[in-house]
């Protein structure tokens, strides 16, 4: 029996940028609802005193860590493979998933650009099957309408052509 290629294709070293970015928007609002709330926890006593004082800085020293680790590890483990027969997807920070998505399987292909993809030039190839839908996240634009383009020759069915 053959075994399965590992997939070997890379996203854009941009996706490290998208990824910081979309962690420091969120932790931004994290941040600032930590130092909300505050005050009210200040003028408390015990734990919920301390929690009021050192709380938001903690808010924010994990966000910082978050945008500096979580991004370099989602970049290194996340690879991408597509050949006539299927879609190869590996990706994981912490645990590895590994889908495969069979090329008959798919019913169509989108290209989407968040906000936060426009401003670093990365777009998402997001293919849908019956089962739900996956992503190839962060390719070049260019990269990733070859993708799509590809895919979309590939799920034409005899009757399209």
């Amino acid at each position: 029996m053959d075994e399965r290629p590992e997939p070997d294709e890379r996203l854009a070293p941009a996706a490290r940028g998208l990824w910081t970015l979309e962690i420091l928007a969120g932790g931004l609002v994290a941040t600032l609802i930590a130092f909300a709330v505050r005050g009210p926890l200040r003028d408390q006593d015990g734990l919920l005193h301390t929690l009021g004082t050192v709380g938001p800085w903690l808010v924010l020293l994990g966000v910082v860590v978050a945008a500096i680790a979580i991004p370099a590890l989602r970049l290194a483990r996340w690879r991408w493979r597509l050949d006539d027969d299927e879609l190869d997807l590996r990706h994981g920070t912490i645990t590895e998933i590994r889908t495969i998505v069979p090329v008959a399987r798919i019913q169509h292909v989108d290209l989407r650009r968040s906000l936060w993809a426009q401003l670093v030039g990365t777009a998402a190839v997001v293919v849908h099957t019956a089962a739900g839908t996956n992503e190839i996240p962060a390719l070049t634009n260019g990269e990733a309408a070859r993708v799509r383009d590809r895919l979309a020759g590939l799920i034409r069915t005899p009757d399209d052509l």
